[in-house]
């Protein structure tokens, strides 16, 4: 029987707006429309919305205005945040992928657009950064993706944006949709069957042969 691909996700298309999803930052950043900043702080919460993440149509999407709110800014570290959701598996190989887009509404341009990540149990396992742009408005796209083999139990997925500047209200936001993690369990081979058919023929015959002696002896 061949393997069959589980998805562990939970609500990886945003339909259920931000159901199966947790908001956090990081140690300086923002992530709401409305940001916080030095001396202002704001309620912090990801948000989803109606958005052409892939170019071939609008669908809900997570929405996100990364950023630091305390200087120094245009130097490391980025700053920003997102979504997590913790989720349980009996391990195998882990396949993810995932739409992302920036849009930045100026008609100059901007250094530091965005960095967008997908974390695995803390660790950054794909990243894309979209740099800067010369003029705009602009709708950049890309995707994240990645194979990895994770073991059973609980892991935690998080999607991320991060950036070196204050963010403000209606200029720079980043996307996230289509969000998909399968996990596909090992198949054993099958010499590794034929070895657990026998093993089962064998037990099956030493229980015939010890009732069969405990029958003679009666």
């Amino acid at each position: 029987m061949p393997a069959k691909a589980v998805e562990v996700t939970t609500n990886g298309d945003f339909q259920s707006g931000l159901t199966g999803w947790t908001s956090y930052t990081t140690a300086n950043g923002t992530i709401a429309e409305n940001p916080s900043m030095p001396g202002a702080p704001q309620p912090q919460s990801a948000s989803v919305v109606s958005f052409n993440t892939t170019g071939s149509g609008a669908s809900n999407a997570l929405f996100l205005n990364a950023g630091k709110i305390n200087g120094p800014y245009n130097s490391l570290p980025q700053e920003g945040g997102g979504v997590f959701q913790t989720f349980t598996t009996a391990g195998g190989l882990a396949t993810f992928s995932a739409d992302i887009a920036l849009l930045y509404t100026r008609t100059s341009g901007t250094f530091s657009l965005g960095l967008m990540s997908v974390l695995l149990d803390g660790v950054v396992m794909d990243t894309f950064d979209f740099g800067a742009v010369s003029s705009g408005p602009a709708t950049l796209r890309n995707t994240l993706d990645f194979t990895t083999n994770l073991t059973s139990g609980q892991h935690t997925l998080s999607l991320q944006a991060t950036r070196l500047f204050a963010p403000a209200r209606g200029v720079t936001s980043q996307y996230f949709d289509n969000v998909s993690l399968d996990v596909t369990a090992p198949v054993p081979e099958p010499s590794t069957w034929a070895m657990l058919i026998l093993g089962f023929v064998g037990v099956g015959f030493v229980a015939y042969r010890r009732r069969r002696g405990a029958t003679l002896a009666a």
